[in-house]
């Protein structure tokens, strides 16, 4: 917000989406028809150093993109350039499979998500019915309380199991960034903007939540995971409605989005309760060099 208290919005709301959870530290500026995030802390976060392309290049225009994007990104160090840019929903873009082509060339790799909303209107209620022994309840915001925190912490470490079903998967997963990501997410929620909420079965954590508020009309379901022992249960459903209920009444609220993986169990499951695809981003992990 600037001094003259305007906020600026750009078309692209699935990239809006993307950038909600981004470190409280993050620097975030508009760069001509680009959004640029900078976490200098972490120069390997691959979702919070990206340059967000608000107009898709032509295949012509790649070179010159990414050397403006290494201009931006290089001097905090990243050892990777990201680009994002938003797929259009319903006719193919006929341009992109030249686009992807010259950034494949430039040894860059593509990864897709898919950005799902709902408008608060269309919110659902809480799925009390299909609970059972599943207790469903929102964290107290952390602030130093060692109860507090620890209930955060098992909370966060349940994300373990979006890596892989098998602790093997796991236990090789980079240890110090699951560190600074919980610290990511403790920050923002210190500063109001994102919330946990777990479920738990026989007094045990089986599943978490994480809801994330830009604070401009935008929530976001930052992360969703279920134990793999205790999935197929509807767990996630009645995680993910009680906590979708909890924002009826939050003021100014317009809409929710639910980023996931296309063609995932998650994605079954925000479609059947009203979510509707705005966009694919297609994200390109691109060398320095």
């Amino acid at each position: 917000m600037s001094a003259a208290g305007i906020v600026r919005r750009d078309d692209g709301a699935a990239l809006r989406a993307l950038r909600v959870g981004v470190h409280p530290d993050a620097l975030v500026q508009h760069v001509g028809t680009d959004v640029v995030v900078r976490t200098p802390s972490r120069p390997d976060h691959r979702a919070g150093n990206v340059v967000d392309l608000l107009t898709p290049p032509d295949a012509v225009a790649v070179p010159d993109r990414l050397e403006a994007a290494r201009r931006l990104l290089a001097p905090i160090g990243v050892d990777r350039i990201h680009l994002r840019y938003e797929l259009p929903t319903g006719a193919p873009d006929a341009d992109e499979p030249a686009r992807a082509a010259a950034l494949g060339a430039a040894g860059c790799v593509a990864d897709d998500l898919r950005v799902l909303m709902l408008p608060v209107d269309a919110l659902p209620a809480a799925d009390v019915a299909s609970a059972g022994a599943v207790a469903v309840a929102r964290l107290p915001r952390p602030d130093g309380d060692v109860v507090t925190d620890r209930r955060w912490y098992a909370a966060a470490v349940l994300d373990r199991y979006a890596h892989g079903s098998d602790v093997t998967d796991w236990r090789a997963w980079d240890a110090a960034w699951g560190e600074w990501d919980r610290a990511r997410v403790s920050a923002l929620a210190r500063a109001g903007r994102a919330e946990g909420w777990t479920a738990t079965r026989y007094g045990m954590p089986v599943g978490a939540l994480t809801l994330l508020d830009d604070a401009d009309g935008l929530a976001v379901v930052g992360s969703l995971v279920v134990h793999p022992a205790h999935r197929r249960r509807g767990i996630a459903r009645t995680l993910l409605t009680t906590a979708l209920a909890s924002l009826r009444d939050v003021p100014r609220l317009a809409r929710v989005a639910f980023p996931l993986r296309p063609g995932g169990p998650g994605e079954a499951l925000a479609t059947s309760l009203g979510f509707r695809t705005v966009a694919d981003v297609r994200a390109w992990q691109c060398p320095t060099g």
